[in-house]
């Protein structure tokens, strides 16, 4: 089995598992706007309403950032997979003209080709470190951007809660009670915002582990794929 085979079959399963949490987290209940109401608001309600939709602003700014660092990340990586089969193909290529030169009895050239071949092959091993590199941090980048999805999640669930709890306080002024079929109740809002919290301890976990569990590599400037000379 080949050393990109393996990466990229490494690479799709992490992708795969992922993206299959994104695909299938479900979707959040919210609260109606019209029984949010301020004139029914104490002051810890006005707060709390407040911190949580800076915090949810600041979590969305963040994922949206970390998803154009993943992408870059993914980009990266096909570059390196593209240098490291054009380093083999040049390889191949200056030992098949040294071998014609010394067919030739042309020493020189041969030489000459000899020490191009190896300089190709040192270069694409230097490549292939750094494709180690960049792949480990895709799988990193990968789980913080699912817990930070997650994050998200929890603190829009948060704030839901929050507006449930104003909704109550609404409902109840306007004579409405929990028998009421139309009534916002508080439980639907706890029991949400609790599963989004056991979810992001769980993908907080999976990002700690992969970050602990990381093979050892060594110390390289991965940047060094995006150079032209290199």
């Amino acid at each position: 089995m080949s050393f990109l085979f393996r990466l990229s079959h490494a690479t799709v399963f992490v992708l795969v598992v992922f993206s299959q949490c994104a695909l299938f987290e479900p979707k959040l209940s919210t609260v109606p706007d019209p029984l949010v109401r301020e004139e029914v608001m104490n002051e810890e309600q006005k707060n709390a309403t407040k911190v949580l939709k800076q915090k949810v602003v600041v979590l969305k700014n963040e994922v949206t950032s970390q998803k154009k660092t993943n992408e870059l990340t993914s980009q990266s990586i096909k570059i390196s997979k593209s240098k490291i089969s054009k380093h083999s193909s040049v390889s191949a290529l200056l030992r098949e003209k040294e071998k014609l030169s010394l067919l030739k009895d042309d020493s020189t050239n041969a030489k000459r080709y000899l020490d191009e071949a190896q300089g190709s092959d040192l270069e694409k091993s230097k490549e292939e470190t750094r494709l180690l590199v960049w792949i480990q941090k895709e799988k990193e980048d990968i789980a913080y951007l699912s817990m930070k999805e997650s994050m998200l999640s929890e603190s829009i669930a948060e704030l839901e809660l929050v507006r449930a709890e104003i909704a109550v306080k609404f409902q109840e002024s306007q004579g409405k009670t929990p028998k009421d079929e139309d009534f916002i109740k508080k439980q639907t809002f706890e029991a949400q915002y609790g599963d989004r919290k056991t979810e992001t301890r769980r993908r907080t976990a999976e990002w700690e582990r992969i970050k602990n569990e990381a093979q050892k590599l060594p110390k390289v400037n991965i940047e060094d794929t995006l150079d032209d000379t290199k």
